[in-house]
């Protein structure tokens, strides 16, 4: 057969599509009425036209078949002759040309056809096939019980040598060159065990690594000649990587033998040999890439791979091995080897990657010069300024060096600053961490605080080490190739400094106070600077930015180290407000007001460290000083001396003390709060009065809404003071009073203020202010009274009484609607206090009156006509309905049927029966309202959602109950009978509510997928839990997983052509795989196939329904309607496959079986050839990645203990032989021509 013939069948195929030559799709032909079903190709109107193209181009095929055939047979002439007389136009011309024809100058050029994918899928069947003969081979050479003699193993090793590297050579003769290269590669496998066999013949005392570099050497020579000339890649690339180990391999001889000192060198210096010897090699590949007509890209990688894990080898070596054995100038070695490895890094970047070898040059450079500082005899407080000195040498002297060579300047630049960052890092962290230290012993040593002349000299160096650093880097900026680039240096330059400005108080010994003296000075110098200093008032902002926070850094820490005394603190307080004032003048006008809460806030404390030394305790202290605060802000208020936003940030920093007063009162209640307090509410009818600039709506509402609380603090503390007993069950009484009295009045206050001349605006909100708080107010009342023992239910039942009155009467007569919700709660809250004193503690008496006057009145709202909001009505409905059906849902589920307050669960399954017969009620109810989409609605058709939510929620009771029984919480009902038959009929019960109410959600318009989901829930949750060791159980959830299951193949075979309101396909395969684990979780009856199979192939099936129907306009591609709607075997077919192959692939790992092994494969195989048969790329790719996995995982369970050496070897050997047989059989097919291979992108 020749390639005439294929393009003739190919051509005239009148069974396929011309554009995507598809013969079959969706169970029929592909070509339907002159349309392709798969890419919508129309060939009605040029149907004649085309295949009158297709005749005459294949008979310009036949014409040249014949020319071809005619051609007479010769001896070629000598190279030289053929060179000279082969003319320009290519071999065509050349054979058309005579000794009496003008030769053209030149043959038409044709545009060349954009390159294809290399990888076909025949190729890649060949490297799986031969790679699956090859570990085949391994395991009846290595894992066969039977060959234990060394001599018999390396004799099938060295046949099965010859044999691949002959075959390789056969197949490359024939023209099939994929197929050789697979099959050589494996070749290279079994070259590489001839080499260790060769080492292990080494005689008594000598290194088998010896043999084994020889071995090397000898045959990584021979497969890089040999390769090259018969252009075998695999051979060429496999000797390329034995070469560049070689040197390796002599550094482990000589370390095996011991004649290198001191231990660990040898191998040290064989790594650094490969660094080398891969640059030599990948200069090679220049020479050998001519030869080959390839760039050799994939050999030149792997070259600077190796020679990578060599280098990190190297110096793991270096410093593991040579800098812990203790010998003299341990640190000179190791630079020497760093050196060396720079050397090598330095070489190398004229080859691949020459920016991430220029990091590595830099990196090296500066750690061979940092072991070299190591080993200068210098004190050790003073070995951190010389590790600073030797990081930044090489920043230095890049700087200088303007050309480079093939050494990317920028790269290195950048290498040698993280260097240097490593030495930064230390001397920042000594002068951060012993700053803090130094201050930890200020705080907790007695006096005197001192800064030693030990830690003062650290601290020296730390900072002479940073501005080293610091000069480094600003010589780096300026030698930067951009301006860019050295304006950034700059900035690290002088951020560099700022630890150096840091711990700079702290490098002169001394008292502590000199050490807030040195840092105010320090803070002062940088403010000055930056106010008069011309360079530094007018440079851009990021390199102000490090003078910036000296400035302010410097103040915190002459705070921080004048703590310790209260009196220096006190002093220097005043001191660092004057710092922080000069700071604030460097400030943006925008960001002084926080200059101002930060000084004031400062004030504050310092006051307190001078009212500590009196006699005072901590509560008078912070009373008094919130009522300084206070008046302060008062007469901020009052008077316009303060900007707009230092008045903020005043009122800003008074509303903290007065927030740890107000917390106080809950531990200690007192005169001195009630002061406090007070003073307070003066500030806030100040403020919600004041006339001043700046007073907006929100700070008045904000005042307004403080003056309810504070009067209710002062009412408590009050109480407190003057009466001898518990003062709760009076104040709270006053408060309730005080709030029921404050909401009806909101009106008149609301009036007053628009008469005193604010907007209607204003009054609003401060009547919105005051009406919150109050309620608040009233909540806060309630709750102690419920908390306080000396209070109690009845007066929580006096409180909630006089609470709702005043919200009654603000619903009456101020019109405020809120006024009865909140009425209603009260009340409510009142009866649930009068039921607690009766003694109930069943919880529904309490939910059910509130629950059924909600329902009853929004039912007699919407029953009204004239009802104006019918929405409100219908969600007074639904919250009843809500409080009526979900807390005693979840009462079942946590108490079961007791009273609901205890855990002590209940013989009658009283509740249970209850919320189902609800259920039932509602689902019958909601029937009675619902009508057909398009009908006419009834009145109650906005309560219609409500009631089927109701009716699903209490369906779950069902499943709820099922749950309790199945763990044996509850008793069972029937005594006798099988806890899963009775768990199953609470499941059906329940999934059949839910069901009903979908139906008629459904029926009423609903388009939602998700209307469904519940009742499948709650068929699959109860039987679940009743999983026990016995048939019945097991049987039951396996068929429970088959319906949910056909349920989920159903919905995808009704989806093609209609719309489906059953859940999408992910959620009930979700189910139903947990379903199954349960079941499978016993471990008993069936094997994790038994449950993952139908799971695996339902989904398989459920992708294959789609992938035939294909994707169609205006399909959805949501996960909600996938599988439908997708394209492509990706998308549809890849979960199923991998659904179907990974559980058992994972089941080989922690249960290991013979026939579960060759299951897997043969589930692969098969995924491979119905890929390759189909062009599908999700099977045959996920069935070639399963392959390799699985003989691993078969690998790693330890082979021949539980699976069979013979049965798995003839299984990996026969997949092996039939994947190459079909891969060579395909490029015999297509031989030469590309253009009929089929390519992995061309799959589906």
């Amino acid at each position: 057969m020749t390639w005439t013939d294929d393009v003739t069948r190919f051509v005239l195929d009148v069974d396929a599509c011309p554009r995507c030559h598809t013969r079959s799709w969706g169970g029929g032909p592909a070509l339907r009425g002159g349309v392709c079903a798969r890419c919508g190709a129309d060939v009605r109107e040029a149907g004649a036209e085309l295949w009158a193209a297709s005749e005459e181009m294949v008979a310009a095929a036949r014409r040249r078949q014949t020319l071809i055939d005619a051609l007479p047979t010769v001896v070629a002439p000598t190279p030289a002759v053929a060179s000279a007389a082969a003319p320009a136009g290519g071999p065509a011309t050349a054979a058309a040309a005579s000794p009496g024809s003008p030769v053209p100058l030149a043959a038409p050029v044709v545009q060349a056809e954009r390159p294809r994918s290399a990888v076909s899928l025949q190729s890649v069947l060949a490297v799986v096939g031969a790679g699956l003969l090859a570990v085949a081979a391994i395991v009846f050479t290595f894992l066969n019980p039977d060959l234990t003699d060394f001599t018999t193993r390396t004799t099938i090793i060295a046949v099965v040598t010859a044999v691949f590297l002959g075959g390789a050579w056969l197949l490359h003769s024939r023209r099939l060159q994929f197929s050789a290269e697979a099959v050589g590669a494996l070749g290279m496998v079994f070259l590489a065990l001839d080499v260790w066999a060769f080492s292990r013949i080494a005689p008594e005392g000598t290194s088998g690594w010896f043999f084994g570099a020889l071995g090397l050497l000898v045959s990584g020579g021979a497969m890089v000649a040999i390769g090259a000339w018969l252009r075998m890649r695999t051979w060429l690339w496999s000797g390329l990587a034995g070469l560049v180990i070689v040197p390796a391999f002599v550094g482990y001889a000589f370390e095996a033998q011991r004649l290198s000192e001191p231990g660990g060198i040898a191998a040290t210096w064989g790594h650094v040999a490969v660094v080398f010897a891969g640059w030599g090699l990948i200069e090679l590949t220049r020479v050998l890439g001519r030869r080959v007509g390839s760039p050799l890209r994939a050999d030149r990688v792997t070259l600077t791979v190796l020679q990578l894990i060599a280098l990190v080898t190297a110096v793991l070596l270096a410093f593991l091995i040579v800098s812990f054995r203790g010998q003299e100038g341990r640190e000179l070695t190791v630079a020497a080897v760093l050196a060396a490895l720079a050397l090598g890094a330095l070489l190398s970047t004229r080859a691949v990657a020459p920016t991430l070898w220029t990091v590595l040059t830099g990196v090296l450079v500066s750690s061979a010069l940092v072991e070299t500082a190591l080993a200068l005899p210098i004190p050790d407080d003073w070995r951190l300024l010389s590790l600073a000195v030797a990081v930044t040498l090489p920043l230095v002297a890049t700087a200088l060096i303007r050309r480079t060579g093939s050494i990317r300047r920028t790269a290195l630049m950048v290498t040698q600053l993280c260097v240097g960052a490593f030495v930064a890092l230390p001397a920042t962290l000594l002068v951060m961490g012993g700053g803090l230290g130094t201050l930890a012993d200020a705080w907790s040593s007695p006096p005197p605080w001192t800064v030693h002349l030990g830690a003062a000299t650290v601290f020296l160096v730390a900072v002479l080490s940073l501005l080293v650093l610091a000069l480094g880097v600003w010589t780096a900026s300026r030698g930067a190739p951009s301006a860019r680039s050295a304006f950034t240096l700059a900035v690290v330059a002088r951020w560099t400094g700022v630890p150096a400005a840091a711990g700079l108080p702290l490098a002169f010994p001394g008292h502590v106070a000199l050490v807030v003296g040195y840092a105010l000075a320090i803070s002062v110098a940088a403010s000055l600077a930056l106010l008069f200093v011309a360079r530094i008032r007018g440079a851009r902002r990021a390199l102000r930015a490090p003078v910036v926070t000296v400035a302010y850094g410097a103040i915190v820490e002459a705070v921080a180290f004048s703590w310790p005394d209260a009196t220096i603190a006190a002093v220097a307080g005043a001191a660092a407000v004057a710092a922080l004032a000069l700071a604030a003048r460097t400030a943006p006008a925008g960001v002084r007001p926080l200059h101002t809460a930060l000084g004031f806030g400062y004030a504050i404390i310092a006051g307190a460290a001078a009212l500590s030394l009196t006699e005072l305790g901590t509560l008078p202290v912070l009373c008094l000083l919130t009522s300084a605060a206070a008046l302060v802000a008062i007469a901020a208020s009052l008077t316009s001396w303060l900007p707009v936003g230092s008045w903020y940030a005043v009122l800003g920093v008074t509303s903290v003390p007065f927030a740890i007063g107000v917390v106080s009162v809950l531990i200690e209640r007192s005169g001195w709060t009630a002061l406090s307090t007070g003073v307070i509410f003066l500030l806030a009818v100040t403020l919600l009065l004041t006339r001043r600039t700046g007073a907006g709506l929100a700070l008045r509402a904000g005042a307004a809404a403080l003056l309810v609380p504070t009067l209710s603090v002062v009412i408590v503390c009050l109480t407190a003071q003057f009466l001898t007993v518990s003062g709760s069950p009076y104040a709270l009484v006053i408060i309730a009073v005080l709030v029921a009295c404050a909401l009806p009045t909101t009106g008149l206050v609301r009036a007053g203020l628009i008469r005193y001349g604010l907007t209607v605006e204003t009054a609003n909100a401060v009547r919105l202010a005051i009406e919150g708080s109050s309620l608040v107010t009233g909540a806060i009342a309630v709750l102690l009274a419920l908390v306080r023992a000396a209070a109690g239910f009845e007066i929580a039942f006096v409180v909630l009484l006089v609470l709702g009155i005043g919200a009654a009467a603000t619903a009456l007569w101020m019109r405020r609607r809120y006024g009865w919700w909140t009425a209603a709660a009260a009340w409510t809250g009142a009866l649930w206090c009068a039921w607690a004193l009766a003694g109930v503690t069943v919880v529904e008496p309490y939910l059910l009156p509130p629950a059924a006057a909600a329902i009853t009145v929004g039912t007699v709202l919407l029953a009204r006509r004239r009802t104006a909001s019918p929405r409100s009505a219908a969600a007074l409905v639904a919250t009843g309905l809500g409080i009526a059906v979900a807390p005693s849902v979840a009462l079942l589920a946590i108490t079961g049927n007791g009273t609901g307050t205890t855990l002590q669960a209940a013989a009658e399954l009283w509740r249970a029966y209850g919320l189902l017969a609800g259920g039932v009620v509602l689902v019958v109810l909601a029937g009675l309202v619902t009508r057909a989409a398009g009908a006419a609605p009834t009145r109650f058709e906005r309560i219609r959602p409500a009631l089927l939510l109701a009716a699903v929620v209490a369906g779950a009771a069902g499943t709820v109950q099922g749950v309790r029984l199945g763990w044996g919480v509850d008793p069972l009902p029937v005594a006798d009978a099988h806890p899963m038959a009775q768990v199953f009929g609470f499941a059906i019960v329940g999934a059949g509510i839910a069901t009903a109410a979908a139906v008629l959600a459904v029926t009423a318009g609903h388009a939602s997928r998700w209307a469904f989901a519940p009742a499948l829930v709650y068929l699959a949750i109860g039987p679940m839990t009743a999983i026990r060791n016995d048939p019945l159980a097991i049987w039951t959830l396996w068929g429970l997983e088959l319906v949910l299951l056909g349920i989920m193949v159903a919905t995808v075979w009704r989806a093609r052509e209609h719309v489906v309101h059953l859940p999408p396909v992910w959620f009930q395969w979700a189910l139903a795989w947990c379903v199954a684990v349960t079941a499978w979780s016993q471990r008993e009856i069936l094997r994790v196939e038994g449950f993952a199979l139908p799971l695996g192939l339902a989904l398989v099936l459920a992708g294959a329904i789609a992938f035939t129907r294909g994707a169609r306009p205006g399909d959805a591609r949501t996960p909600t309607s996938w599988p439908i709607g997708f394209r492509g075997s990706w998308a549809t077919l890849a979960p199923g496959v991998v659904a179907t192959l990974l559980p058992s692939v994972m089941a080989t790992f922690t249960d290991p079986q013979t026939w579960r092994a060759i299951l897997v494969i043969a589930i692969a195989l098969v995924a491979v050839l119905v890929g390759a048969r189909k062009t599908l790329a999700a099977p045959f790719i996920l069935g070639i990645s399963a392959l390799p996995l699985e003989i691993l995982v078969v690998f790693l369970v330890q082979l021949g203990d539980t699976i069979n050496p013979l049965l798995w070897w003839i299984t990996l050997a026969t997949a092996g032989i039939v994947l190459l047989v079909i891969a060579v059989g395909w490029e015999r097919r297509t031989g030469a021509d590309a253009s009929l291979a089929a390519r992995i992108r061309d799959l589906r």
